[in-house]
């Protein structure tokens, strides 16, 4: 696995001889500006849903440093972020950021953000761990699921449409916050799988630009839409709060496994 310093962000992860994030040929690193691909951190703000930069300002920030490594009994990195006068001008709330990516096995990687509320008044946020998974072709990736769950369409300005059962196909553009999303999810590109599991982020997030609007993201190079999915782990339709000296933490883990072992237990489990 590679994580930059810089914003804290997961940029590679290798599993059974294959990169499983996309991190696009075009993108940009430091200086301020936000790394396309690989695991963004969004936080305290989801998008443009408040006023706010888009996704905050954590993924950009060359503040993060590394609290602590570890190798045993996995490799594990901490790193801490924490307000000061800087955030303090876009965001007045006092806080403790910690991000830890832990190899979890040969097969398995996972990431927690924990939130501590430095101050004397509740802290409300949105995030989101933006997770940009490499595939071969998006328009050939079914998720499994999302079945029947409610979600926020911002292709129609936030309409709230109801999932079909079955699997999902991605076909143009894609931009979805599923409500209440279940803790696992598998999202399968044909001989491989990656399951998706999350704790304490209610919501799932999951986008692809298409091609028609793809030519308006200029780091991302001609063609390039079509080889990733961003399958995300978020809490976005309803800020979570954290009341003075609390913490709250939320994750989600990765594995890579055999499509149709993932598809035989999705049957089975109907």
């Amino acid at each position: 696995a590679l994580i930059y310093i810089y914003a804290a962000h997961l940029a590679s992860w290798v599993c059974g001889g294959a990169e499983r994030l996309f991190v696009s040929s075009t993108a940009e690193y430091g200086g301020g500006k936000a790394i396309r691909g690989g695991v963004p951190v969004c936080w305290p703000q989801f998008a443009g849903r408040g006023a706010l930069p888009k996704h905050g300002f954590v993924r950009t920030s060359d503040k993060w440093r590394v609290l602590r490594t570890s190798t045993e009994p996995y490799p594990c990195v901490v790193l801490e972020l924490v307000d000061d006068d800087e955030t303090r001008r876009l965001f007045p709330q006092p806080f403790k950021l910690q991000y830890s990516v832990t190899l979890d096995g040969p097969s398995s990687i996972s990431m927690a953000l924990s939130v501590l509320n430095t101050g004397t008044e509740p802290l409300s946020f949105t995030a989101a761990l933006h997770t940009y998974f490499r595939v071969a072709d998006v328009r050939g990736v079914s998720l499994h699921g999302l079945g029947g769950l409610r979600y926020e369409d911002n292709t129609r300005a936030n309409a709230v449409e109801t999932q079909p059962e079955g699997p999902l196909s991605i076909a143009g553009e894609v931009d979805r916050v599923y409500l209440d999303a279940p803790a696992e999810a598998h999202i399968v590109d044909g001989a491989s799988a990656i399951k998706v599991l999350k704790l304490g982020f209610p919501d799932a997030v999951l986008w692809n630009i298409g091609e028609r609007a793809a030519g308006g993201i200029k780091d991302l190079a001609p063609g390039e839409w079509q080889h990733y999915v961003c399958y995300e782990a978020g809490a976005v339709a309803r800020p979570a709060t954290v009341p003075a000296s609390a913490s709250w933490t939320g994750g989600q883990t990765f594995s890579c496994v055999d499509a149709c072992d993932a598809l035989g237990k999705l049957s089975l489990g109907k």
